[in-house]
């Protein structure tokens, strides 16, 4: 079974790229989505960083609140997909788990809301694209 990668962050432009992930594994059939949530590790807000055992309940409840429409998204399409909230660097960790075997491809939304180089893609995608060793698909 392969793998499709989709980063969501609650946005609309996140449910966009779910649903058009969706599309993807319905047309290649025998696809799993894997959903990520990426929480940033700030350690300079939680004294002890993910050590801190209420900073890490926080920033999961904090990702599985981004995904509860994304998820809501699947579920309805009856699709099989696995669910995790990851800490880091979103974009460096995006790009991470994309080399995971099986893994065909990256599908997330842009929000731009970067620097100037980075205003029509955003951050964590900009940083994808820079990254990925698989086909990246960004949803506006």
């Amino acid at each position: 079974m392969q793998t499709l990668l989709v980063a969501v962050d609650g946005s609309e432009t996140g449910n966009r790229a779910v649903a058009h992930a969706i599309e993807i594994a319905r047309r290649f059939g025998n696809t799993k989505l894997l959903l990520i949530n990426v929480q940033q590790a700030l350690e300079r807000w939680y004294a002890g960083g993910l050590l801190n055992k209420e900073a890490l309940a926080h920033l999961q409840q904090l990702g599985e609140q981004d995904a509860v429409a994304a998820r809501a998204l699947i579920d309805a399409a009856g699709l099989n997909y696995e669910f995790r909230v990851l800490f880091g660097h979103p974009g460096e960790v995006i790009a991470r788990f994309a080399r995971e075997p099986g893994c065909i491809g990256v599908v997330l939304g842009t929000r731009g809301l970067g620097a100037l180089e980075q205003v029509f893609l955003g951050s964590t995608a900009y940083k994808v694209v820079q990254l990925a060793e698989v086909p990246v698909t960004l949803v506006k």
